[in-house]
């Protein structure tokens, strides 16, 4: 299920329309946020953390639409030319041969707001 929905991602993008796929991109978005959260802990009915998903999930979109990639088939790609856009995968150093699949402005927005922690699990 989304954690935004469709006025809420037009009210993101205005004044442009929120695309005929909303939902499905609204959904897509909301799976990486889950994808990028995986092992953290929050209390899932908190107001707040209501409020920075559902923000995390129209900026996913919007960059997902940005890219033209709601599938992430640009994830495997070095280098993409098509029209007067040319993408470019660094190819050394760290991170290199990958294409990030989490927006940077999500990645800040759940750093700042806490929710992109981790405690450690120690045993024994």
């Amino acid at each position: 299920m989304p954690y935004a929905t469709v006025p809420d991602l037009a009210a993101w993008l205005a004044p442009e329309p929120a695309p005929p796929n909303a939902v499905r991109l609204l959904t897509l978005a909301s799976q990486r946020v889950d994808r990028a959260l995986l092992g953290a802990w929050y209390e899932a009915d908190d107001a707040e953390v209501v409020e920075v998903l559902r923000q995390a999930t129209v900026q996913q979109v919007h960059w997902m639409l940005e890219r033209g990639d709601e599938t992430e088939a640009q994830a495997d790609l070095q280098s993409m030319s098509t029209g007067s856009r040319s993408f470019t995968r660094r190819t050394v150093g760290q991170g290199a041969g990958q294409t990030p699949q989490l927006a940077p402005s999500v990645v800040d927005l759940l750093r700042t707001c806490g929710l992109f922690r981790f405690d450690p699990l120690v045993v024994g």
